[in-house]
């Protein structure tokens, strides 16, 4: 593995970690607006693992595609 390809993969799994620790908001994340009571429950974004799990697998999903599309385009495939 050459340091590029290493770089690139690190790069993209960090990417696709904090776009899955974005995807997750504590259960005390402030509206920037005022909302009438009992309706601040039903807008607020309910945090899943299971949705950051599959945010992680798409973003190295497309990181895998593109590489493989890039190493194609450069062998002339």
């Amino acid at each position: 593995m050459t340091f590029r390809s290493f770089s690139y993969w690190f790069a993209s799994s960090l990417a696709a970690v904090l776009a899955a620790s974005a995807g997750e908001t504590s259960a005390s994340a402030e509206t920037p607006f005022a909302l009438p009571a009992g309706a601040e429950m039903s807008i607020l974004a309910v945090p899943e693992p299971s949705r950051a799990l599959l945010l992680f697998i798409g973003v190295m999903a497309m990181a895998f595609t593109y590489r493989q599309a890039w190493l194609n385009w450069k062998r002339g495939a």
